[in-house]
């Protein structure tokens, strides 16, 4: 089960040829000095999704477009992430972690403000560089 340490996004426009197809996200692992492709994650619109494949390039995903939020959100906050293929399909999750460790020490993307400030932020008018 390889572990993904690297990934990149690509968006795609309308297209005759694949007309669902709105975006992909390809995985990679770090063999040595080198990236190694071990798969993508293709995300469609529409119910209708091609079957997952194992091919020799690396592994294909597909899930419906609506996952893509949820799938960078785990590349970007789990580690480690393993890609794989099991029973016919793709597999991509995290390794096993302690229960409770999103705690008050793990940043998040959200703030939660328990109490109103008491003066609002004061808007200050930026300075002039000084002059040689």
């Amino acid at each position: 089960m390889p572990e993904v340490d690297r990934y990149r996004v690509v968006f795609y426009g309308a297209s005759a040829e694949r007309p669902g197809l709105k975006a992909k996200i390809e995985l990679y692992a770090q063999r040595g000095d080198a990236l190694a492709s071990v798969g993508k994650i293709r995300f469609h619109a529409g119910e209708s999704l091609p079957p997952d494949e194992k091919t020799k390039a690396g592994l294909v995903m597909n899930l419906p477009a609506d996952e893509l939020g949820r799938v960078l959100d785990t590349l970007r906050d789990q580690r480690p992430i393993y890609f794989s293929f099991h029973e016919g399909r793709a597999v991509l999750g995290s390794g096993i972690e302690p229960v409770g460790l999103h705690d008050r020490k793990t940043p998040r993307l959200v703030h939660v403000v328990e109490e109103a400030p008491s003066a609002p932020p004061r808007l200050t008018e930026p300075t002039a560089p000084p002059s040689d």
